[in-house]
């Protein structure tokens, strides 16, 4: 289990002092893929560095297994992609990069060459594995940084926008790849501004705001709880003169409504009475919905 225990970190400058971690803390598992939202600021890039050993905390700890990032055994375990454009040499060419990787990581020249050209196919990065690197697209590059990230078969995974750059058809093939390498086993710690990406892929959700985690649930479960309270109701006029205590919003003949829990449907009906419905739905939450109101009643 990879473990992040109360992280704290505070960077200093002549004019300003910022607490960016103010008491990180969460665990992923082997076999799941836990996504890390937050909004530009919250504190994600420097947990991710903290995680990646490229930055120590004021306070706190992380651990995989009761190893520590200065470990070597910790640095075998971890696989990180962090900056696409500072994840590979320029001057070395695909195959290059990622046996020098594997070396770092422990694998013999004859395990480094041989798990390079495995990841050299499957990211179809086969016919560029004998191009410098300064060459590729931003996209090849994204690939090749994620290739360095798995070149020594890691058991835990930090992807910090690992389908940037990426075209339709190899974001998904990203996709694939990752809900694969949890199946096989993997933990995988995800961070991303595409909401979609984090729907589609993640089992758990973390949100952090202000250098805190302020939500960690099942995605499952998150979004069960956001969408059965959510609900469209169309009538046969325009909505004048209603007055409701549920959070809501009304659009000539529409009205949506945030309700506190499923029961209270029955009393918004009764409010509604004798206006005629001729539509009633629950809504499905998406994920950016949900970060949005977390977000905002967070910063209220």
């Amino acid at each position: 289990m990879l473990e992040v225990h109360q992280l704290k970190k505070t960077f200093k400058s002549r004019d300003n002092t910022v607490h960016a971690l103010n008491g990180v803390d969460f665990s992923v598992r082997r076999g799941e893929i836990v996504a890390l939202l937050g909004s530009n600021g919250a504190g994600k890039t420097t947990t991710m560095r903290v995680i990646a050993g490229l930055i120590l905390p004021d306070t706190g700890m992380v651990q995989i297994e009761g190893c520590h990032p200065d470990s070597s055994n910790y640095k075998k375990r971890l696989g990180t992609l962090l900056d696409t454009a500072r994840s590979s040499s320029a001057r070395l060419s695909v195959m290059e990069n990622l046996e020098y990787t594997a070396a770092l990581r422990g694998l013999t020249p004859k395990q480094a060459k041989i798990r390079a050209l495995q990841l050299t196919e499957e990211l179809n990065l086969i016919e560029k594995r004998d191009v410098s690197s300064q060459t590729l697209s931003k996209g090849m590059l994204s690939k090749l940084a994620l290739a360095n990230a798995l070149v020594h078969q890691p058991e835990y995974i930090v992807l910090d926008e690992p389908t940037l750059g990426l075209d339709v058809e190899a974001g998904d093939a990203l996709e694939e790849r990752i809900k694969a390498m949890a199946r096989d086993g993997s933990a995988v710690l995800l961070s991303t501004h595409q909401m979609e990406v984090a729907q589609r892929i993640a089992d758990r959700v973390l949100i952090i705001s202000n250098g805190q985690i302020v939500l960690d649930k099942q995605k499952t479960e998150l979004l069960s709880h956001f969408g059965i309270q959510t609900y469209r109701l169309k009538f046969a006029q325009a909505i004048q003169d209603l007055t409701l205590e549920f959070s809501h919003s009304i659009h000539n003949n529409e009205l949506t409504v945030l309700l506190p829990n499923s029961m209270s449907i029955y009393e918004l009906l009764k409010v509604l009475y004798p206006r005629e419905i001729v539509h009633i739905e629950r809504v499905e939450a998406d994920l950016g919905t949900v970060f949005r109101k977390v977000i905002s009643g967070v910063t209220k």
